[in-house]
């Protein structure tokens, strides 16, 4: 199978007696090689199957078990679980475990509320203690009205409750700006007295149950608090110890439920009559033999059939035809760039899979754009982190892996500028200086006729100029057709970067290019030649064509040789004629098979130019990259030589001086994350950008459903 097309499909009808469904579900899910289609139910005398008669028990211990689950952290695992140990453990003693831990949870919830109520009684206890009244006097009368609660002003109230004389019992205090108070008063005086404390913006206070004064029941219930504090403590430090003891049992547990949860509820996928069912799905073509006898001796029929596409004579195939599901071909090293495929959704069936381009591709922009060797060292870093953090979890290893591919490119893209954590560490040739003594003049180095002047980096990282050969002081350059510049170093900041520039944009054009060579394929294999030749050939036409036009009517100007015009000219011409063909065919793509009608022949003229902008955007590889150094190496510049001027002349350095130190260091180590975080996230977009709309725009049709095999893949617990 290519790597470069999905897997090859069959299709699979299984038939058999009712009793024969259990073992055959059983049978499929053990192969992990059948992906079943839903019946929908629409054969007369055949309705969707119904779930084994344990489901519910799974189903109950299931949800028990999860809610245990939900109240403990899951244990890192670097080894799965056996299955018979897990088995065990479920028939055994995972119930009671499970129970034994709710109820310890349960008991700690119920301490948490009671402390809530009791910090809520504790702060009216609090307001009600200045007044050393006790609680069963301040309120329960049948004759008398009682008003306990707070006023803004407690001399204002108390001036306004002395005009009502003697019949008035009035008691009050101050906390803090207000003022609490307890007024008692007959029933028929209760109105009166409402109306004088509502002057007072008085707010009653609600009398928590109890009797004696508040002072002595605060006292009891922060005791009560402190022992419920104590025991939830005890019972949490339990619960550690329980999790950490039992906590990978109870995971593995739910997993083999989920298992079996599933196993029994798998006929409701599967059509069934009185005494018969029929299972329905596909195979990956190479594995069809061996489900095929697999399944042979516990069904009664078995019929497996190469899926072959429809032949498509017009333009658009039928779209009721149903289309197997994809699965990607196995692969290796290109498995975790399968990811960025799946964002885009599956080919369709047939089509090119561009993982293995994105394999080659994508590092080679990232590492492009980022280019720094410590920052590349720290994406491998997290990548080697995510590998040995979370050995078990499939996500997680196809992530490492990707960072891990990334990051690499990036240390080798940044070996090739001579970058480390924004410092450009290798020597420049100075033109200016062209004599040995000029150049020591300058403090420059004279090697081989060249004024070298050193990398502006510090110790710990010019040494790395150790890793070049002649100490860094060489420069190649390899001067190819178009004007293409290759270097070694290669200094993208000063003496390579316009021919970075250039080198984007041919970079540009060759990706489109592939894009449509892949588009092409497709089409030519689904519709024909002549679709192809519109659909794809027309933009192949107008991409070379602008290409030879903009290079030739660029770079004439600049040229006098009679020859080199000469051949400058004929490109011009060809790339004028090439552009010329490839708009009346868009005229013709447009017009005929996009259904536009006399519309669409202005419009080619516009769709053309879009060609333009699209091979453009790929300078973006330059222009980010560069902006990234910038930033580092301007808060290199700003912060650490500001740092280590200052502590290379301690004796004279100030007490200002000797404070800012640490502050600078965390500053440059600040924009040092900074940009470590830019460089990760930002080459990123840029990189997807690119791929994404640019280059699958040319070809790809994310519209395939993933290959979805029934069976299980070990997370906790090996496969049993």
């Amino acid at each position: 199978m290519s790597q470069f097309t999905t897997e090859s499909m069959s299709r699979l009808i299984l038939a058999g007696t009712r009793e024969q469904l259990p073992t055959t579900v059983r049978v499929v899910a053990d192969l992990r090689a059948v992906h079943i289609n839903d019946y929908v139910g629409n054969d007369e005398g055949l309705t969707l199957g119904k779930p084994e008669d344990d489901s519910d028990e799974v189903s109950r211990r299931l949800t028990r078990i999860r809610g245990c689950a939900s109240m403990i952290e899951a244990q890192r695992q670097t080894e799965l679980f056996g299955a018979p140990e897990v088995r065990r453990t479920l028939a055994d003693s995972i119930d009671g475990l499970v129970e034994d831990s709710v109820a310890r949870f349960e008991k700690i919830d119920a301490n948490r509320a009671e402390i809530a109520q009791i910090e809520e009684t504790l702060s009216v206890l609090q307001q009600l203690s200045p007044l050393s009244l006790e609680l069963e006097l301040m309120g329960g009368y049948d004759s008398v009205s009682s008003y306990v609660g707070t006023v803004r002003s407690l001399v204002k109230t108390r001036t306004s409750i002395k005009t009502m004389g003697g019949r008035i019992m009035f008691i009050g205090s101050e906390i803090g700006k207000q003022g609490v108070v307890a007024v008692f008063c007959r029933n028929e005086d209760a109105d009166e007295v409402h109306a004088l404390l509502g002057q007072h913006e008085f707010q009653p206070i609600s009398i928590p149950e109890g009797e004696g004064l508040p002072s002595v029941m605060i006292d009891t219930l922060a005791e009560r608090k402190e022992a419920l504090s104590t025991e939830i403590a005890d019972l949490e430090s339990e619960a550690e110890s329980w999790a950490a003891e039992n906590g990978g049992m109870v995971f593995g547990g739910i997993e083999l439920l989920e298992r079996d949860l599933t196993i029994h509820t798998t006929p409701v996928r599967v059509a069934v009559s009185e005494h018969a069912f029929v299972m329905d799905g596909w195979v990956m073509t190479r594995s069809a033999e061996e489900v095929s006898g697999a399944l042979s001796s516990v069904c009664t029929y078995v019929e497996v059939e190469d899926y072959v596409a429809p032949a498509h004579h017009g333009h658009h195939h039928d779209g009721e035809v149903e289309m197997p599901p994809i699965a990607f071909a196995p692969r290796n090293h290109a498995h975790s760039f399968e990811m960025l495929t799946d964002v885009m959704g599956r080919p369709e069936y047939g089509r090119i899979d561009p993982t293995m381009f994105m394999l080659i591709t994508y590092p080679l922009f990232f590492g492009m754009i980022l280019g720094d060797m410590a920052y590349g060292l720290a994406v491998v870093g997290m990548g080697t982190f995510m590998w040995r953090r979370f050995p078990l979890d499939e996500t997680m290893r196809n992530a490492s892996k990707f960072m891990l591919a990334i990051g690499m490119s990036t240390v080798l893209f940044g070996y090739l500028y001579g970058e480390f954590a924004g410092f450009e560490f290798l020597p420049h040739m100075d033109e200016v200086y062209t004599t040995a003594a000029a150049c020591a003049d300058h403090h420059g180095t004279w090697d081989h006729g060249h004024c070298w002047v050193e990398g502006h980096a510090p110790s710990w990282v010019s040494w790395m100029t150790a890793l070049y050969p002649s100490q860094g002081m060489i420069h190649y350059e390899l001067h190819s057709y178009f004007g293409i510049v290759l270097a070694y170093p290669f200094h993208r900041v000063t003496a390579n970067l316009e021919h970075l520039i250039l080198l984007t944009i041919y970079m540009g054009v060759a990706h489109i290019m592939l894009g449509l060579i892949l588009g092409f394929r497709d089409i030519v294999k689904a519709h024909g030649w002549v679709d192809a030749m519109f659909e794809k050939g027309s933009w192949m036409f107008l991409l070379v064509g602008g290409f030879l036009f903009s290079y030739a009517f660029l770079v004439k100007p600049g040229h006098t040789d009679p020859e080199y015009v000469a051949l400058l000219d004929n490109l011009f011409n060809i790339g004028l004629g090439l552009v010329g063909i490839g708009v009346l065919m868009v005229m013709v793509l447009l017009y005929h098979y996009e259904k536009m009608g006399v519309v669409g022949i202005p419009l080619a003229i516009l769709e053309s130019l879009g060609l333009l902008p699209k091979v453009v955007s790929y300078v973006r590889i330059f222009a980010v990259g560069v902006v990234g150094v910038k930033i580092a190496a301007t808060g290199n510049e700003m912060l650490y030589e500001g740092l280590a001027h200052t502590l290379s002349d301690l004796s004279h350095a100030g007490t200002i001086d000797l404070i800012l130190i640490p502050v600078i260091l965390v500053a440059w180590l600040g924009v040092q994350i900074f940009a470590l975080v830019l460089g990760v996230f930002s080459p990123n977009i840029h990189t997807v950008r690119l791929h994404f709309v640019e280059w699958m725009m040319q070809f790809y049709e994310g519209s395939g459903l993933p290959f979805k095999p029934f069976g299980f893949k070990p997370g906790r617990v090996e496969i049993e």
